[in-house]
This record gives structure tokens, C-alpha cells and sequence, in this order.
């Protein structure tokens, strides 16, 4: 069993209007008659600073509080829920919108049976632990000053990920830096500048690096990697907005964090550390799998620099367990002869791909990044014919079937469940509309073939997205499933057990990457690239290519050989199974090319109409990059967001939140509107990529006497725009 953190129940003492509750944090380390005086001795401090470990779960914890946060909405991953997909004022609309409600979780709304979970009961207890750090320091805390700093140096850092987060949410938040101990009624939290919070939490993680260990014995600590790859983070965060100090549009001038001239140098010099320490490529992983194979749960690759922790016994866990392992899969079951099983998932299906997550993997023979990254095929699991799910045969598909079949294939007759135990039971295509396969051979194959783009057999009529049954997917159309899935989170032991009879719980117990040294590689390729020094960049680019490839001996899936349209461009020998592959790295490799406007490199990445010079076009290809490498992780909201690309990504690529007309292919199943005619869906607006403070807090606030903010002043409180 792995060495884990114990994080103890501690007592979150509010520290913002609606988190005005005491109440112990988690059941899993009892404490009696817990009261501030326990944290003024070793053990209680020890425990204290144990317990802020539980803050690094928030991403991967509830939907309705971390993950739908830094999710979707972005151009390559979308809710499954229409309001929230299409940005409607219904989700996206005000203080009372759905995303409100999120916000006010994230935050650390009250709760009547759990003490408040978010950004500043957290930011709170880390302030309580200095204050004894710094003022008491018991036992061990005193007598020993490097034990003393490297806890202090943890807590800092804690800190500062509580209000990266939250500001990356809100944009200008209060800077709370001392602890309170009792409510006293006062809710008096005036907004810092992000300029401001980006000065404390860069210093402090600065403290962070220069006092936490290299490496740490309980798995999921911080370390001085991880602070430095924060660091190179934030230094690049802020270089990022320091063009918009003075920009005519508003949700570009709220990311303003200071104009610092060595911001790149130092965010190339932390990433660089850290890179170095960790033996430069190989540092990552061999196999892009090997980072989410549940099998490496026991022994995760050195590149994962820092996770939330879970764990298969569900008592160490905390209120959520990870959630994350329910929400990004599809339902599989419907009529494919598949029963849901803990191979697969439980298919919430709560986050999915839009088809630019799928089309941004612009080589999907060469890079195993896609078929690595999705769930594309699936076996039924039924115990027999009798009593499998499977669709029939129809007599035209059965008439087709047995003239076009393999020889080595039975015949089939009309009636007949088309899906056999054991047998593939649903595959996944994600072509283009020129790339449309015949509505007759996708509507006959022994096995459920969901393909974006079909041409009528009969008419020659290009459809997007027919489900067996030929309702229509997809887009602003009720039925949202099935859809090709990430694979990311598959959970084999949900629950704490691999038993089939445990499928329904929702408790996750994988640890959650928060961290990872392929994201230090691109922090710095793209600080190499706002330098202009391109060559730097795309060296650092083609170590996770070089990755990416198919290695010489690795067999590609049979579906991608059998299916994919480019599969042709395979030499012959690669096209017969079991498909061995040939190092694909030259195919893939990248040069300036793929950012030099004009080029055929570039016009083949799929730039926004936007991005005209090379120095756009290299912005552009870090994020499409980030998104093939990251897609479904946790990290492409937020990195769009600070770089001030968010906006224009999704009314871009984000069909379903757009409100553009006229960028994207025409379907003839347009579906009253609905459907794929060609136009945006949605509602996405600029100030939405920054979120409404919640009614549930405004309400609360009062001045520094005490007295209720009026009407007038929670306005002015409030982000523009809602």
C-alpha cells in the first residue's frame, strides 16, 4: 500500500461570510475535543498542516464544485448539459446562475452536515498554521529549523495553489494573510488587485522553493520540483497579461498582473531547474499510457511532480472521494450488448470532447496521443446471446453484411442480435465531412459504428452524427450519447474493490495528476516562443513528440488501421496485423513550419482566422499542443483563460457555445436548428471567462462595522458583465 499523507479532521474556522460555520473538516483522523488550543502543540500543528493536504483534491472532487470549473467550458471539452454547453443565461447568466452555485462551493459555501470545503476555509487554516508556526512553534517546530521551514515552506505553497485557483476564477479576490480564529460578524473583504495576489503568492512560492526538499517519503507532499514548476507557471502567467494593462477589451484587462521584464527569463529558468533535476526527457514517461495505466497506481512514473491523493480504503478520502473517475465517460450500454462494467466506467457522462477535441489531434495515425487518450472501441461483456443488449440485424443490413463480408465472416439474417459476446461491440470514428464513409457499410457492420460524418448510400446527402437508430447527436440535440470518451480516469477499483458488484459507487480512489513534467516542457517552449527564440521552443516540443510517436515493435489499435482515413498513407507492412509499427517520430516531428504563416504545416493546425503572424500562430500551436498532451486533465480552461485565448478559442471551435454563424460544415440533417447547419449554437460571451461572484456570498458581505454592503455596493463588488 503506498505511503500516503494523513490528513486529519481539522476545524475550518470561517473566514468569509458564507462560510460561517465551525465544524471538523474530515472524518478520518479522530481528534477530541478539538479546539484552537490543539494546534499550539506539535502534534495538533503536525496534524493541522497534514489536513491542508485535503485542498489539492478540489479539482477532481464534485462537479458541482471543483471540476465543472476547470473542465469545460473551452474549446475542446463541453458539458454534456445544454445550459451549461451552450452558455445560456441560464448557466452563465448572473449571480443565481448555475455557475454561481459552483462558484459559491468553490469559494467554501457553509454546509449544514460537512464543514465549508473551498478556497478560503483552506486559505484560513494555512494562515492558522503560520501564525503558530511563526509564533509558537511547538516541540520539533522549535527545535528543529529545517523541519520548521520545510512545513512552513508547504503550507506557503498550499496557500498560493488556493489563490491561483480561485483568482484564476474570479480575478480580483480578497487577500486574506491572517488567521481568524472565531466569527465575530464582521465581512468586511474588500477585493485585492490580481497584481497584488500574484506579488504574494510568487513570493511565497519563492520561500516554497527555496525550503522544500527535492523529494518527500509521503506521496503527494510538495516538493521543490513542484513549487518550481509553479513558479515557472506563474512567472509565465504574468507575462502573458502584461500586454493587456491598458486593453480596450475588459476581460483581457482583468488578467493584468504586473509588468515584470525578467518574467520570461525567470519562468525559462524555474522550468529549466526543474527539467534538469528530473534528467531532462527522461524524465517522462516512456509511454504516454503509462501515466494513466490504473496498473501504475502502486509506482507512478517520476514525471507526475505532484497529485491529490486518493486511496482504496474510501475512509482516508474525505467527504468526495475522485470524482473525476465518473464524468468524463459516455454511455456504452445502450444496445451494444455491453454491460457496465469497472473496465470501462461509469458513464455519467458528464464533460465530453466537441469535435474540435478530437479534430485538434491533427495526425491521428502517427501521434498515440489519441488513441492513448480515448476509450475507442469496446467488447461486449454479455454472458450470452440470450441475454446481450445488441441491436438486430435489419434485412437491408443483413442483405449488405453477407455481400460485402469478409469470407472468413458467417452470413446473418434479419432478426438476429448483430453483437456477439466477446465480440467488439461499439468502435468510434472521428472524421471529416470530405473523409464521409457510406451510410450502408457504417449502418452494417456486426457491431455498432458511431462515425461523425456519413454519405447516403441512396441520395449522396452528407449526415453528422446518427445514432443506430438514426436520431440525430450531438450539438444542441437532447441526445448527447454515445460519444468517443477519455479514458483517463477508468477506476478499476471504484469503491475500493475491483468487484463487478461494486460498479454504482461513485467513489473514486486513483490519485488525481496535478502536476506533470510534460507541462514544465511547454511552459517554457512557450516562454522560448514569446522571446522569439523558436528553435529553443520547438526542441522542447518535439521531446513530447518524440514521445507521442509510435515506437518501433508498438502495434497500432486495429481500428485506427482499419478505419482512419489517412491509414492508407501506411506503408503495407504496417497495414497487416497485428499492425507493427515503425518509429512514427518523423511524421510528427515539428519545425517553424508549423507556425510560418502560409505554410502547408500550418494551414494544417487549424489556426482561428485570428492568428495571422507567426507570432500568433506560435501562440496558438502551444495551446492546440497542450490540448493533445492535457485534453480531459484538468489544466486547458485555465491555461486559455490566463493567456487571454479562452474567448476566442470557444466562439471559435466550441460549436455548441458559439454564437457564430456560418463556420462549419452543413449537414443535412439540420434538425429544426438544432442540428449540424453549419452554424454556432450557443451563447458564449467575453466577461463569462471570468465567473459571477455568487448572490449566496454577496449578501453576506457588510462593511467594517458589521453593517449589510447595500444593493449599490454589491454591484460594484460584482465582475462586470453580470
Amino acid at each position: 500500500m503506498k505511503k500516503h499523507i494523513v490528513i486529519p479532521m481539522l476545524l475550518a474556522v470561517a473566514a468569509l461570510a458564507s462560510l460561517a460555520s465551525c465544524k471538523k473538516f474530515l472524518e478520518e483522523e479522530q481528534v477530541s475535543n478539538l479546539t484552537q488550543n490543539y494546534y499550539n502543540n506539535e502534534s495538533g500543528l503536525n496534524s493541522l498542516i497534514n489536513g491542508l493536504y485535503v485542498y489539492a483534491r478540489v479539482k477532481h472532487e464534485w462537479d458541482a464544485n471543483g471540476a465543472r470549473l476547470i473542465e469545460p467550458e473551452s474549446d475542446a471539452y463541453q458539458s454534456t448539459n445544454l445550459d451549461y454547453a451552450r452558455a445560456t443565461a441560464t448557466a452563465y447568466g448572473g449571480e443565481l446562475s448555475l455557475i454561481a452555485g459552483n462558484v459559491n462551493n468553490y469559494l467554501g459555501a457553509a454546509n449544514s452536515s460537512f464543514a465549508p470545503m473551498g478556497a478560503y476555509p483552506h486559505i484560513n487554516n494555512c494562515n492558522i498554521a503560520l501564525d503558530v508556526l511563526d509564533n509558537t512553534a511547538p516541540g520539533k517546530f522549535g527545535s528543529d529549523a529545517t523541519f520548521r521551514n520545510q512545513r512552513r515552506a508547504e503550507v506557503l505553497f498550499l496557500r498560493s495553489w488556493a489563490y491561483y485557483l480561485i483568482s484564476n476564477q474570479l480575478g480580483d479576490v480578497p487577500l486574506l494573510l491572517t488567521p481568524r480564529r472565531e466569527d465575530i460578524g464582521v465581512y468586511n473583504y474588500p477585493k485585492a488587485k490580481l497584481e497584488d495576489i500574484y506579488k504574494q503568492i510568487l513570493s511565497d512560492t519563492r520561500w516554497a522553493y527555496d525550503n522544500l526538499p527535492a523529494t518527500q517519503s509521503d506521496r503527494g507532499r510538495a516538493t521543490k520540483w513542484a513549487a518550481g514548476h509553479f513558479l515557472a507557471k506563474l512567472y509565465l502567467n504574468r507575462a502573458q497579461a502584461a500586454p493587456f494593462q491598458n486593453s480596450a477589451e475588459q476581460h483581457l484587462k482583468m488578467l493584468y498582473k504586473g509588468t515584470v521584464a525578467t518574467d520570461l527569463d525567470s519562468s525559462i529558468f524555474f522550468a529549466t531547474e526543474v527539467i534538469n533535476a528530473m534528467g531532462g526527457a527522461s524524465g517522462l514517461a516512456p509511454d504516454y499510457w503509462t501515466l494513466f495505466d490504473p496498473k501504475s497506481e502502486t509506482n507512478p512514473h517520476k514525471e507526475i511532480l505532484w497529485s491529490a491523493q486518493f486511496d482504496i480504503n474510501t475512509s482516508l478520502n474525505g467527504r468526495f472521494n475522485n470524482r473525476s473517475v465518473n464524468y468524463h465517460i459516455g454511455d456504452y450500454t445502450n444496445q451494444t450488448g455491453v454491460i457496465r462494467s469497472m473496465a470501462y466506467g461509469r458513464p455519467f457522462g458528464t464533460f465530453k470532447p466537441t469535435d474540435w477535441g478530437y479534430d485538434v489531434f491533427r495526425d491521428k495515425v502517427n501521434d498515440s496521443r489519441y488513441y492513448k487518450t480515448f476509450q475507442y472501441e469496446y467488447v461486449s461483456n454479455a454472458a450470452s446471446l440470450t441475454s446481450s443488449t445488441s441491436f438486430t440485424w435489419s434485412a437491408a443490413a443483413a442483405s449488405w453484411w453477407n455481400a460485402n463480408k469478409p469470407a472468413t465472416e458467417a452470413t446473418v439474417k434479419s432478426g438476429d442480435k448483430r453483437i456477439l459476446p466477446g465480440q467488439r461491440a461499439l468502435i468510434y470514428l472521428e472524421n471529416q465531412r470530405d473523409e464521409a464513409l457510406d451510410s450502408a457499410l457504417v449502418m452494417s457492420q456486426p457491431y455498432q459504428f458511431i462515425v461523425r460524418w456519413i454519405r447516403s448510400a441512396a441520395t449522396g446527402r452528407y449526415y453528422y452524427r446518427k445514432f443506430i437508430d438514426q436520431t440525430d447527436m450531438g450539438l444542441a440535440n437532447s441526445r448527447q450519447a454515445p460519444y468517443l470518451s477519455s479514458k483517463k480516469y477508468v477506476d478499476p477499483l471504484r469503491g475500493g474493490s475491483a468487484d463487478e458488484a461494486n460498479f454504482n459507487s461513485e467513489s473514486g480512489t486513483r490519485d488525481a495528476i496535478l502536476m506533470r513534467l510534460a507541462e514544465t516542457f511547454l511552459i517554457r517552449a512557450e516562454a522560448y516562443g514569446r522571446k522569439g527564440q523558436y528553435a529553443l521552443a520547438v526542441a522542447d516540443i518535439n521531446v513530447l513528440r518524440q514521445r507521442a510517436a509510435y515506437k518501433t515493435g508498438e502495434s497500432r489499435p486495429a481500428v485506427l488501421v482499419q478505419w482512419e482515413p489517412k491509414a492508407s498513407t501506411l506503408p503495407a507492412g504496417e497495414r497487416i496485423a497485428p499492425y507493427t509499427a515503425s518509429n512514427s517520430y518523423n511524421a510528427i516531428a515539428v519545425t517553424e513550419a508549423s507556425f510560418t504563416p502560409g505554410s502547408p504545416q500550418a494551414l494544417a493546425e487549424g489556426y482561428i482566422p485570428s492568428a495571422t503572424t507567426m507570432e500568433q500562430q506560435f501562440i496558438h500551436f502551444i495551446y492546440n499542443e497542450k490540448e493533445r498532451e492535457f485534453l480531459s486533465e484538468g489544466l486547458l480552461w485555465e491555461d486559455l483563460h490566463n493567456a487571454g485565448l479562452l474567448y476566442d478559442r470557444v466562439v471559435n471551435l466550441n460549436q455548441t457555445a458559439s454564437p457564430l454563424t456560418g463556420r462549419w460544415p452543413v449537414a443535412a440533417n439540420t434538425a429544426a436548428g438544432n442540428g449540424q447547419d453549419g452554424n454556432g449554437k450557443g451563447q458564449y460571451q467575453k466577461h463569462y471567462t471570468f465567473r459571477p461572484w455568487p448572490n449566496a456570498y454577496l449578501v453576506q458581505l457588510t462593511d467594517e462595522k458589521g453593517q449589510l454592503l447595500s444593493a449599490e455596493a454589491r454591484k460594484a463588488y460584482q465582475n462586470p458583465g453580470y
